[in-house]
């Protein structure tokens, strides 16, 4: 009976000894390689952002986190030549004119320019190199300049009216050679004034975003000929620009998907809460210079601005 009772008492104390061994010692789950897939609450089809409310393109989208590649490092060849780096040409800028320098307006301008390419210009039917040519244009020949633009100048000879590359031609008879500006008044124009004073007669208004012809830079005021007229604006409010021998592409004005017609803004800057400078109608070609993250430098007629690049397409 002892013996029964030792036994019993043995198997007892051996089995609460084994309880604490067995938990210690369980096996711990198997580590996977696999990715775990889940999806977060919502997805972007169910989302509706308004269209007043889009994020502007500057914005960063959101994109899915991913680790980025193996990249093989090669060691430079030390024979090899150096890469060169090309400069922007650099505007060319007037010389500063003083108050007492600053010459008086030409009463009998005219919105003129003289070819100076020797080999002379054609005159193109729309502003493309790829379109019709109406006329050659000899090295001389007087234009009447209808729309001033930087690479493309709307112009008429002796009746005939086309384009014709800005930079082949001059806008100045005499010395020195003029520029070329564009407006960037915040309210939209910019007054040309007989006398260089706020309070002088006001010859007429400058859209913003047309360009002009830039005859003398002061520091308070300018000295510009625009359609004709010569005349003092505030220097402040110009853009000093060049002829720009980037031609662009010629591309039609479209409206967005299920419209059949649009009235399209030129910006003054790739943003959708800049300045407007001008609307243009569905069905109108422009002149496409740069496309960058959704937007198009784009000239117009003498505006220059930007526009959403999805109401644009390739002009045939």
């Amino acid at each position: 009976m002892c013996i029964k009772r030792f036994v019993a008492l043995a198997l007892a104390m051996l089995l609460v000894l084994s309880l604490p061994m067995g938990l210690a010692e369980s096996p711990a789950p198997q580590e996977t390689d696999e990715l775990i897939s889940y999806e977060e609450e919502g997805s972007p089809e169910d989302d509706f952002i308004p269209e007043d409310m889009l994020v502007e393109e500057s914005d960063t989208p959101l994109v899915a986190e991913t680790l980025p590649p193996a990249v093989i490092a090669e060691t430079p060849d030390p024979d090899a030549s150096p890469t060169q780096t090309l400069s922007p040409t650099p505007v060319p800028t007037l010389p500063l004119t003083d108050d007492k320098d600053m010459p008086a307006p030409n009463a009998e301008a005219k919105a003129e320019g003289i070819v100076t390419l020797p080999e002379g210009i054609a005159l193109f039917e729309l502003p493309s190199t790829e379109s019709s040519i109406l006329m050659q244009l000899d090295s001389g020949a007087l234009l009447t300049v209808k729309a001033l633009g930087l690479s493309w100048s709307r112009v008429d000879s002796a009746g005939q009216e086309g384009y014709v590359p800005t930079y082949a031609l001059s806008f100045g008879f005499g010395s020195p050679q003029p520029g070329l500006a564009v407006v960037t008044a915040p309210g939209g124009k910019l007054t040309l004034r007989q006398e260089m004073t706020t309070k002088s007669k006001a010859l007429g208004t400058i859209p913003s975003g047309r360009a002009v012809v830039f005859l003398a830079k002061g520091k308070t005021f300018s000295l510009v000929r625009f359609d004709g007229r010569e005349g003092y604006v505030l220097t402040a409010h110009l853009s000093e620009e060049a002829a720009d021998r980037n031609l662009g592409m010629l591309t039609e004005v479209v409206p967005a998907e299920g419209r059949t017609t649009a009235n399209v803004r030129l910006r003054a800057e790739a943003d959708r809460q800049a300045a407007t400078y001008t609307t243009i109608k569905s069905g109108s070609n422009v002149v496409v210079k740069d496309t960058k993250d959704g937007w198009s430098a784009v000239e117009f007629e003498g505006f220059h601005g930007y526009m959403m690049a999805k109401y644009l397409k390739r002009w045939e």
